[in-house]
């Protein structure tokens, strides 16, 4: 005969190996959801929220589903750069003198050919060279490696000789009558 003590010992011992599986449970579907659906294919577990859809032929797709926890990092990956950041008061303009101060070409000396305002860089005669394999354009022609200047940003530089830079006019041819 079990007495109302025993029978509140025994719900009670009841609730402990509930909630212990319980718990169990849901730790084990953390540790599904966290390290994604290739585990799950080893484990032989499927999360809950891991819904699988159905094809028209019958067949269950399980490509399906959403793996943000994986594919987070992967969302920006191919985002734009930011938006370069010019100086507001340029220092230099085309025809200036300039010296490298940083980089590969520390050093070198040559005269601004560009200025691209927008991005903050600028085109340097003979700094920065790049090499450049050119393929041939038609069939007589043979291709070449040729040596192209390329961008270098207006921090790099430091200007040692300011041109007077004038801007070109067109001339007037008077007439005779």
């Amino acid at each position: 005969p079990l007495t109302n003590h025993t029978m509140g010992m025994e719900s009670g011992r009841r609730w402990a190996v509930a909630s212990l599986g319980l718990n169990i449970f849901l730790a084990l579907m953390a540790l599904v959801a966290l390290f994604g659906r290739e585990k799950q294919s080893q484990v032989g577990l499927v999360a809950p929220t891991t819904m699988s859809r159905t094809s028209f032929s019958g067949a269950v797709d399980t490509s399906c589903g959403s793996r943000t926890a994986v594919n987070f990092h992967r969302r920006f990956k191919f985002q734009p750069n930011r938006k370069p950041n010019p100086p507001r008061k340029w220092p230099m303009k085309v025809g200036d003198k300039v010296k490298v101060i940083s980089g590969g070409d520390k050093g070198k000396e040559g005269e601004i050919t560009r200025v691209m305002r927008k991005t903050g860089y600028v085109i340097v005669k003979d700094v920065n060279l790049k090499t450049k394999h050119q393929r041939p354009q038609g069939e007589q022609e043979t291709g070449a490696i040729i040596q192209i200047e390329h961008p270098i940003h207006h921090s790099n530089l430091k200007v040692t000789e300011r041109s007077v830079y004038q801007k070109p006019v067109k001339e007037v041819v008077a007439e005779e009558a």
